[in-house]
């Protein structure tokens, strides 16, 4: 007998529950049916003959996947689906309809249902949906449970952050840099990055008639504009692919982490507040606040096209560099929805006296 066998002879490895399938519908023939075909199947079949029944059962446990009629009295199926889909949404939804509900079924697709059955079905027809919507309960699961997991990991690295920077007494700019110097150890281009954006923004503020002082406090928040980022997962900043939507929020945390982090030293707080809208937009489509131009400090729009511009002429773990005239072209492509035009003309003044 194989190791895996004996060791479930002995119980002590546990067999794979079969996949649950709730079904929602008011005609009796019909549920008996449709569970004959599914526990046929393999599947584990409970039933419910209205929506409020239904919810009822998903309370006591959700299933992997609901099949619901669309016209039954009370709440029909489309009001019952939106309620799974907001408080169940790991639980796959599909739609039976008749002839005369197609149009609403097809529409229900877009709202997050995963397939639709017209009656009368065959239990072939029946099963495939089932089997799709349980590929699909499967993998919405494992993505909850990626999100969980960079979701800890972030908040271990943001801890470790806290800690690192409790440890140190940042009052001057040695210190400041002694700071990105231990921080960056492990990734020197994050260290050069800083001290470019810092150069680019300081003359772009310069030129644009920013005070010493102003120009300080920008100099400081283009130094520290990406600490949020040694917060976020290795596995998502340099994934080599385009990130989900998962990761993308997370991505798009790390302005707050950084800023609540400057916010606690009293030499950096007044950057704090530039470093957080640094990634805003001009049309308000930015991140983390979405707010609009108005709303957002000259030293946060100085930082952000210089980090683009940075960014782009620099090689990326998933794209090679641009030159600096097709980053130029892009900042000008982008100027007035992404970027202030005033910060984009004087970048663009700077530019033209430099050799890159």
């Amino acid at each position: 007998m194989s190791q895996p066998a004996y060791a479930n002879a002995l119980g002590l490895v546990e067999e794979p529950m079969p996949a649950s399938v709730l079904v929602v519908d008011d005609e009796l023939g019909v549920r008996d049916l449709m569970s004959r075909w599914l526990i046929a199947g393999g599947y584990d079949v409970r039933t419910a003959a209205n929506a409020d029944e239904a919810l009822s059962r998903l309370h006591e446990t959700p299933p992997a996947v609901a099949l619901c009629d669309i016209r039954m009295p009370g709440h029909d199926g489309l009001w019952l689906a939106q309620q799974i889909r907001q408080e169940w949404p790991e639980t796959a939804v599909i739609m039976a309809t008749g002839v005369q509900d197609v149009a609403s079924a097809v529409a229900s697709l877009r709202q997050g249902v995963i397939d639709y059955l017209t009656k009368p079905f065959g239990r072939d027809r029946l099963r495939e949906a089932v089997s799709r919507g349980l590929e699909w309960h499967r993998a919405a699961r494992e993505s909850r449970r990626w999100r969980e997991s960079l979701e800890q990991e972030l908040d271990q690295r943001r801890r470790r952050l806290i800690e690192a920077i409790a440890a140190l007494r940042i009052d001057d700019d040695a210190a400041l840099d002694a700071l990105l110097s231990m921080l960056t150890s492990s990734d020197h281009d994050l260290y050069t990055h800083a001290y470019r954006v810092a150069a680019l923004a300081v003359s772009v503020g310069r030129t644009l008639g920013m005070a010493d002082a102003e120009t300080m406090v920008l100099e400081r928040a283009a130094l520290l504009h990406d600490l949020g980022k040694l917060a976020i997962p290795d596995a998502v900043l340099r994934k080599p692919a385009p990130l989900t939507v998962e990761e993308q929020t997370l991505v798009r945390f790390h302005p707050i982490v950084a800023a609540d982090l400057i916010r606690s030293i009293p030499y950096l707080a007044e950057a704090a507040e530039l470093v957080r809208d640094a990634h805003e937009r001009m049309d308000g489509l930015g991140y983390p606040r979405g707010v609009h131009a108005s709303e957002v400090r000259l030293g946060s729009r100085i930082i952000a096209v210089v980090d683009a511009f940075d960014t782009m002429t620099r090689p990326r773990v998933f794209r090679d560099a641009i030159s600096p005239r097709e980053a130029f072209l892009e900042l000008a492509r982008c100027t007035g929805t992404q970027f202030d035009p005033a910060v984009v003309e004087a970048f663009r003044g700077i530019g033209e006296s430099v050799n890159w």
